[in-house]
């Protein structure tokens, strides 16, 4: 059973980098189905194994689940409430399952390479895009039903993640899908000509730098030539206009209005002092300025925290920076090739964070599921709140 559910959990990960580009019709993502099947067979096997071990990220995350429920009652918008409820339900089943299944470090590793893979497909359907003329909007690109930002984020995390894999497993029989993945990634996201995704894959990049003096010399010889050969082929094959649009961003950053965000969070902040405790209900940051006299229609918020700041108030706000505390704790005591992995994956998905609303997507909660459970199988279990409920059952006096 803990192999089928090792397995399931896998098949989900791969999934989640491409879960917009296979879209069956009347039904939603392959991913939202596979990552249900995963749900239903961990927590099958983790109450029929005893496996209830939890991490006291584990409760916080599940104070913000459980206000979002509540927030179901003063809601201005119940029904997106209620999507939203059942997303951060089976998002917190992911990021607690993560913990528990996970048992040594190649399980972990393995984990990891689904993510990579599941990357490259992402990767692949954008080029046969680029190679079609399929356009997102006038010369930009990316796998099907993707917006250009989000995918050059998703891209930006496997980096950091495949690199990791290259420096751990230079024999393995995939190890030049992860020599080659920073190169890849670096490509796409010019064909995306995402400004703030060019600071996720700069960050990304920055751990390559920083670990290659641990590379063997062989690696390092390679990454020499794959810089040459980026050189060389990315102004080649990479549209002008993208770099057009890419020299841009410092004058958007310091006079520009990053496409309208400033004005999106700031009528946000606004939302959020007018609902300072409890705010507007969870998933109803789009409904709440179709009542702002700036906007007067749904808009997505942007920003992960000023969409939690007017959705759920300074209670969800504070839960929210609890968990991403919590988190970032459990990096101190790793080694440090794997605290600086985690380090340069979380700042990768803070400028994401602070760019999109991805508070409930998926990758969001894979990157602090993985740091928790990495952080578990190297510290052998960690600091658990709640140990194996049949370990302590045996232990009791007949």
């Amino acid at each position: 059973m803990a192999r089928v559910a090792y397995g399931v959990l896998w098949l989900y990960v791969f999934t989640i980098p491409w879960e917009n580009v296979l879209l069956i019709p009347g039904v939603g993502t392959l991913s939202r189905y596979v990552g249900i099947l995963a749900a239903m067979v961990t927590l099958v096997y983790l109450f029929t194994s005893g496996r209830l071990r939890l991490h006291q990220v584990h409760l916080i995350a599940l104070g913000f689940v459980l206000l979002a429920v509540i927030s179901y009652f003063w809601s201005i918008a119940p029904q997106d409430t209620l999507e939203r409820i059942l997303q951060y339900g089976l998002l917190w089943i992911f990021f607690w399952a993560l913990f528990a299944v996970l048992e040594d470090d190649r399980a972990v590793r393995g984990m990891l390479a689904a993510y990579v893979l599941g990357a490259y497909v992402a990767a692949g359907n954008t080029v046969q895009n680029y190679l079609s003329g399929s356009e997102v909007v006038y010369q930009r690109y990316a796998a099907a039903n993707f917006d250009p930002g989000d995918l050059s984020f998703v891209l930006s995390i496997g980096i950091p993640l495949a690199w990791y894999l290259a420096l751990r497993e230079e024999n393995s029989r995939w190890a030049w899908l992860y020599r080659l993945y920073p190169l890849i990634a670096l490509g796409v996201v010019f064909l995306t000509a995402a400004r703030a995704g060019l600071l996720g894959v700069a960050t990304g990049l920055l751990f390559v730098v920083l670990t290659l003096p641990r590379a063997s010399w062989r690696l390092k010889a390679l990454t020499g030539a794959l810089v040459a050969l980026a050189l060389v082929l990315i102004p080649l094959l990479v549209p002008p206009e993208s770099f057009s649009r890419l020299a841009t961003l410092l004058d958007e950053v310091s006079s520009g209005t990053l496409n309208d965000r400033t004005n999106i969070w700031a009528a946000g902040w606004q939302v959020f002092a007018d609902h300072l405790l409890l705010g507007t209900g969870a998933g109803t940051f789009g409904v709440s300025l179709e009542f702002h006299p700036w906007f007067r229609q749904w808009v997505a918020p942007h920003n992960l925290f000023v969409a939690i700041a007017a959705e759920m108030g300074m209670a969800g706000l504070l839960l929210l920076l609890l968990l991403l505390g919590g988190v970032v704790a459990c990096l101190r005591p790793m080694p440090g090739l794997e605290r600086l992995l985690w380090a340069a994956v979380f700042a990768v998905l803070l400028l994401a964070c602070m760019a999109q609303n991805w508070e409930w997507r998926k990758q969001t909660w894979f990157v602090l599921g993985m740091i928790v459970a990495h952080y578990g199988v190297l510290l052998q279990g960690g600091r658990v709140v709640l140990a194996d409920y049949r370990d302590r059952l045996s232990r009791r006096p007949t």
